[in-house]
């Protein structure tokens, strides 16, 4: 994510990640990704989780906001937290080239 004039630009590495580490290697990776971010309480990413957490991985300068609406993203039960499984869905949704190539196997198959 690069910072430009107040705005971020999006890098989508996961297509990247899934073509070096297949299905199951891509998995286990967002599973890591989302136990650094989350609650070791709840095993839930909240507000408070991304806040405390989110820094250490590139979320630093991110508002109440913007963290509510990377929560809202995938925030399948509406109870302000992410499971592992929305965490994960949100992650497929916000990548454009994975969401394509998924559409496109629906489609053909």
């Amino acid at each position: 994510m690069q910072e430009m004039d107040n705005s971020f630009e999006f890098e989508d590495y996961l297509p990247i990640m899934a073509e070096k580490l297949g299905e199951q290697g891509l998995m286990e990776e967002l599973a890591k990704g989302f136990h650094l971010l989350a609650d070791p309480s709840s095993v839930t990413i909240t507000l408070q989780s991304l806040k405390t957490n989110g820094p250490w991985l590139g979320l630093l300068h991110m508002s109440d906001s913007d963290l509510r609406a990377i929560i809202q993203l995938g925030d399948s039960k509406c109870r302000g937290e992410l499971d592992l499984h929305d965490f994960c869905v949100a992650m497929l949704r916000t990548s454009p080239e994975l969401m394509a190539l998924a559409l496109s196997s629906l489609c053909s198959g």
